[in-house]
C-alpha cells in the first residue's frame, strides 16, 4: 500500500487542478481563483471554485470537492487509480508504475489472465506478419497503402493458418485452455482446438485504456471462403457495442485537436492518421450506442460525425443525432460527398487534399437534418412532411426572434413544401406549453411561394412533357435513359423508373397494368404516383413526337437544372457564415444575376 500512496504522491505533486478541470469543462479565472458551472448538479451560476493555490476544487452549492484526481474521478465515474492515470495523461507525465497498478488492479484475477492472454496472441500475431507466411498479408497492406510505421502504430498482425499450432503457442506462454476459450481466441472441433482467426489479417481491439480485449479478423483474399470480418465473440472484457476503435490512441490527441471525428471502420481510421488526422475513432458494424456517447462526453471536444456516404450511413447520422443531444454532446456533421466514396476510397480515389476538404466540409445538425431530407431521402406524402416539422421543432424553439429562425424556416418550407409564414406562427405559437403540437402541424397550409415555383415552372413543364411522351413512345424512353437520365421533380423521376421497369419486362407500356404492378409495391408515396400516372393517362395533349422536339425539351431541363443549381450552390456556400457574410453573398450573387440578363 505504501508503493501506491507513493505513487500517488507523486503524481499529485505534478498535476495541476486547473489544467485538468479546464481540460474537461469550461473554466474562467476570477481573482487568485477559478471558477465554473458544476458538472455535478444543475448549476446556473457558477458555484464551482478551483484554487491553484490549494490544488483543490470546490462546489458551494451541491458541496462536492476534492483534488483534480477525484475530479475526474466523480466526472468520469471510474476507479480513483484509472482517474490518476488519466490526470497523468492529461499533465503529460508518463511513470512507468502507472502501468500495472491502473490496468490490472481494478480488475479480477480472472480477467487479468485473459488481459495478459490477448496481449500475448496480439505479440504473436504481429510477428506472424512478418514471417514468410505473413507475405501474402504484407502485399494486401500494400495495395491498400498501408506502410510498417502504421502497421505498427495500429499493431496489424496476421493468424497463421495452423491454428492448432497458436493454441499451443498460447499454452507454452503458460495460459491455460480455459483462459484463452474466456479470451474468445479457441474453435474447438473433433479435431482438437485451434485459432479461429487463422490465415486472416488481424486489427486487434483495445479498450479506452489501450488493453486488448479482441480481434477483428478480415480476410484479404477473395477467393476465401467465409465473411469479410470474422469478430471476436462477446467475453468478460469484449462487448462490441461499447467499444470504439482507436479511442486509447485518440483520446491522447482529441484534448489538443479541439474535436474527433467517428467513422465506419478501421481502413478509414488508417485513412485519416495518414494525413495527420490522430483524433479519431470508428464505430464497428453497429449504431451509435449510449454506451459510445458515454466513452466520448468525458473528451469534452466537438464530436465529428463522419460515417459511410451511402443510404444506410447517412440514415445512421440522423439516428445518432438524438443520442447525442441527450448526451449534451457538442457536435457536427460531415456533408454527404457528390462522389459517394469513404474517406479511405477518397483518399485512394481522389488524394489527401480531397478527403481533409471533405472532413472539413462541416454542417450543424439542422443543416444536416434538411440536406438529408432534400437530398438522400425526398419527402413523399403529407405525413412524412409532418413528421420532419416535428422533428426540427426542438431545435427550432432553441433560437429566438431573428435572421437566423427566419433564415431556418425559409430553409424549411422548401423542403417541407409548407407556408414560411405558417411555420413561423406555428413555432411562436408552439412555444406556449399547454399548445396542441400535432393540431397545429396538421393545420399547417401549403407553400405559396410563388417566387420559387416561378423558377420551378418552365422545369417542371419541360419534365411534364417529355414525361407525356414517354407514355406514348418508345424511342421517347429510350432517349431519357441515353439523354436526360435524371428528372428533377420526386415524383416524375418515380414514375420514368417505373415505366423503364415495366418495358424491361414488357413490349409495350400498358397504363393500367402499370398501375397494378405499382399498387402491389410497398412504396411510401404509392398514392400519389398512381394518382399522378392516372392523370397522364388521360391528358395526351401534346403534339407528335420527333428528335426535334425532344433535343429542345433536353436543352430547356438542361438550363433550368443549371438555374437551380446555382442556387444550392449559394445556399450551401452560406452554411457556417455570420449574417455580415451572407448579406456580402447574396449581393454578389444578385449582381451576378443582373449582369448575366443585360
Amino acid at each position: 500500500m505504501s508503493d501506491y500512496l507513493t505513487l500517488i504522491n507523486d503524481i499529485t505533486k505534478q498535476v495541476d487542478v486547473v489544467n485538468v478541470i479546464s481540460s474537461y469543462i469550461n473554466v474562467l479565472q476570477k481573482g487568485r481563483n477559478y471558477v465554473a458551472l458544476c458538472p455535478f448538479h444543475d448549476d446556473k451560476n457558477p458555484s464551482l471554485m478551483i484554487s491553484r493555490e490549494k490544488q483543490i476544487f470546490k462546489c458551494f452549492v451541491c458541496g462536492v470537492g476534492g483534488t483534480a484526481i477525484n475530479f475526474i474521478e466523480k466526472y468520469e465515474r471510474i476507479p480513483f487509480m484509472q482517474a490518476l492515470r488519466k490526470a497523468a495523461e492529461i499533465s503529460g507525465i508518463h511513470d512507468s508504475r502507472l502501468l500495472a497498478p491502473v490496468t490490472t488492479r481494478a480488475v479480477s484475477e480472472e480477467t487479468s489472465l485473459i488481459y495478459n492472454c490477448l496481449e500475448d496472441l496480439t505479440a504473436y500475431y504481429e510477428y506472424a506478419l512478418t514471417s514468410l507466411e505473413g507475405e501474402e498479408a504484407r502485399r494486401y497492406l500494400e495495395s491498400r497503402d498501408i506502410n510498417n510505421e502504421e502497421q505498427r502504430f495500429f499493431r496489424l498482425g496476421y493468424a497463421l493458418k495452423d491454428g492448432a499450432a497458436t493454441i499451443n503457442f498460447l499454452q507454452q506462454k503458460g495460459h491455460s485452455l480455459k483462459t484463452i476459450e474466456k479470451a474468445g481466441i479457441a474453435l474447438t472441433r473433433a479435431s482438437g482446438t485451434s485459432d479461429p482467426n487463422a490465415g486472416r489479417l488481424i486489427f486487434p481491439l483495445s479498450d479506452e485504456e489501450g488493453r486488448v480485449v479482441g480481434f477483428s479478423a478480415r480476410k484479404f483474399n477473395e477467393l476465401d471462403d467465409g465473411p469479410k470480418y470474422v469478430n471476436s465473440p462477446e467475453s468478460s472484457v469484449f462487448h462490441k457495442s461499447t467499444l470504439l476503435y482507436n479511442l486509447h490512441n485518440a483520446k491522447l490527441t482529441a484534448k489538443n485537436d479541439n474535436y474527433v471525428y467517428i467513422v465506419e471502420g478501421f481502413l478509414d481510421v488508417i485513412a485519416l492518421y495518414k494525413i495527420n488526422f490522430k483524433s479519431v475513432v470508428a464505430i464497428m458494424g453497429t449504431a451509435l450506442t449510449k454506451e459510445h456517447a458515454t466513452l466520448l462526453r468525458p473528451l469534452n471536444v466537438e464530436v465529428r460525425l463522419c460515417l459511410d456516404s451511402d443510404n444506410a450511413g447517412q440514415m445512421a447520422m440522423m439516428r445518432a443525432m438524438p443520442l447525442l443531444d441527450k448526451e449534451k454532446i457538442n457536435y457536427r456533421l460531415v456533408l454527404t460527398p457528390n462522389n459517394k466514396l469513404d474517406p479511405d476510397e477518397i483518399l485512394k480515389d481522389k488524394g489527401e487534399d480531397e478527403l481533409k476538404l471533405h472532413l472539413n466540409t462541416l454542417v450543424d445538425p439542422f443543416d444536416f437534418a434538411l440536406n438529408y431530407y432534400e437530398t438522400i431521402q425526398p419527402l413523399g406524402s403529407t405525413s412524412d412532411r409532418h413528421k420532419v416539422i416535428k422533428h426540427f421543432l426542438p431545435m427550432l424553439l432553441k433560437l429566438n426572434k431573428g435572421l437566423e429562425l427566419d433564415n431556418r424556416l425559409f430553409k424549411l418550407a422548401k423542403v417541407t413544401r409548407f407556408e414560411p409564414k405558417a411555420l413561423a406562427k406555428f413555432i411562436e405559437e408552439a412555444r406556449t406549453k399547454d399548445v396542441d403540437e400535432q393540431t397545429l402541424i396538421l393545420n399547417l397550409p401549403e407553400m405559396q411561394f410563388k417566387t420559387y415555383r416561378q423558377d420551378l415552372r418552365r422545369l417542371q413543364n419541360a419534365e411534364k412533357t417529355m414525361l407525356y411522351y414517354m407514355f406514348q413512345d418508345k424511342d421517347s424512353v429510350s432517349f431519357y435513359e441515353e439523354e436526360v437520365k435524371f428528372f428533377y421533380f420526386e415524383i416524375y423521376r418515380h414514375i420514368a423508373l417505373y415505366i423503364i421497369d415495366f418495358l424491361n419486362n414488357h413490349e409495350t407500356l400498358n397504363v393500367s397494368q402499370l398501375i397494378n404492378d405499382i399498387s402491389l409495391k410497398d412504396v411510401a408515396n404509392k398514392e400519389e404516383v398512381i394518382n399522378e400516372i392516372s392523370s397522364f393517362a388521360v391528358k395526351f395533349t401534346v403534339p407528335p413526337v420527333n428528335d426535334d422536339i425532344l433535343s429542345d425539351l433536353k436543352k430547356t431541363m438542361n438550363e433550368e437544372k443549371t438555374k437551380l443549381h446555382e442556387k444550392e450552390k449559394l445556399e450551401k456556400s452560406l452554411i457556417g457564415k455570420s449574417e455580415t457574410e451572407k448579406a456580402r453573398i447574396i449581393d454578389d450573387y444578385n449582381r451576378k444575376l443582373r449582369k448575366g440578363k443585360k
